[in-house]
């Protein structure tokens, strides 16, 4: 029982891979919280600013406009997965590891 209607065609290729609902709920959730005095001290204090939240705005638009679309759905996860690779190599060290103390030595 995933949902969909036994006359509903999805395109093998991507069936197995990537999710073909999306909770609209949660995606209100997430833009809520996003929105939040919590969330935005979380992002002030990792990124040093506060954020316009247009991820979860954009995801919660795109669940209105085609949540109930499988294949759409589907699509937006596989074009999430690919953003998400691009952005992890780009976010940079934000701690280094310090050298270790020199030992004075005795004279």
């Amino acid at each position: 029982m995933d949902g969909h209607s036994k006359g509903e065609k999805i395109p093998t290729e991507m069936s197995a891979k990537y999710p073909t609902t999306m909770s609209c709920r949660e995606a209100f959730d997430q833009l809520t919280s996003c929105y939040s005095i919590g969330g935005q001290f979380r992002n002030y204090y990792r990124h040093g600013d506060f954020t316009s939240c247009d991820k979860q705005v954009s995801k919660f638009k795109f669940c209105i406009v085609h949540g109930s679309d499988p294949v759409k759905v589907q699509e937006w996860h596989k074009e999430q997965v690919s953003n998400n690779k691009t952005l992890q190599n780009s976010t940079g060290i934000i701690w280094q590891e310090k050298e270790p103390p020199m030992k004075k030595k005795k004279e």
